[in-house]
């Protein structure tokens, strides 16, 4: 029977956690342990070791040798990689966006969908002398404006889109949101098919561009861009853009090997 318990003020599953505590036991012994070892080391009756070690056992995260010892199973091997992955793939990505600000010596960005926000994630200075301040990491929100949420709101579901447009505009009057709103359609549109976004003169004389990145599945997961004095990016606008959408393409292409399971 599933008791609770409390961690901190948070109720926790005690079945969970007991599950859990067997097989930190299990990968801490110095030697492989019985089920028996495992109840005294814990604390457990052995009747509720026997049914833990069950489940796991079924589940794949622990392996019983022929003597009756324990040993972690290949589920948690399973774990371990996707968890390693993790760290990978942000190592990959961040590392497309520090090409990006090398190629360009423009200061360039990751922005990333988390829930109802589009956030900064990764940002590269650019080598430039005059470089675009005022970003961070964790900037979030304004997201119609921004040529990152922008570059996503392109390739949202309608009822998410709405949503994150509609909280961004409620500063504005009736008349102006319906009037901001059917040119935003437009330029949404645009980003589609054209494949990057522009956010110009937010800023005065900045200009940001973003390009959509997608995971192995086709959705939307955030942007890839640059950020530069508006003079500058007129000079070199086509190798921008084009340094930009291809970083993008970099980016979906990692993220659907993730899915592919080929890193």
């Amino acid at each position: 029977m599933n008791r609770t318990s409390r961690t901190q003020g948070q109720p926790t599953l005690q079945t969970v956690e007991r599950a859990l505590s067997f097989l930190e036991y299990v990968a801490a012994a110095d030697t492989p342990p019985t089920v028996q070892q495992v109840s005294a080391g814990l604390g457990l009756n052995i009747t509720t070791c026997y049914h833990l070690l069950r489940t796991l056992l079924s589940r794949g995260y622990l392996e019983r040798r022929s003597d009756g010892k324990l040993r972690l199973g290949a589920s948690v091997g399973a774990l371990f990689r996707t968890y390693q992955l993790g760290f990978n793939v942000n190592e990959q990505l961040s590392a497309i966006v520090t090409d990006l600000a090398e190629s360009t010596a423009e200061t360039s960005f990751l922005s990333t969908l988390d829930d109802r926000n589009v956030i900064l994630k990764v940002l590269v200075e650019g080598s430039q002398p005059l470089r675009v301040g005022g970003l961070y990491v964790g900037l979030a929100g304004n997201e119609p404006r921004r040529a990152a949420g922008k570059a996503v709101l392109a390739h949202l579901e309608a009822g998410l889109k709405d949503e994150i447009i509609e909280r961004n505009l409620a500063d504005l009057n009736p008349t102006a949101r319906r009037r901001f709103r059917s040119m935003l359609e437009r330029e949404l549109e645009d980003v589609r098919e054209q494949g990057w976004s522009a956010d110009i003169d937010t800023s005065p004389g900045i200009t940001s561009i973003g390009s959509p990145i997608f995971g192995g599945d086709g959705s939307i997961v955030g942007a890839i861009g640059l950020v530069a004095p508006t003079s500058r990016f007129q000079e070199g606008r086509d190798n921008f853009l084009q340094a930009v959408m291809d970083a993008a393409h970099l980016a979906s292409e990692t993220l659907g090997r993730v899915t592919d399971g080929a890193l």
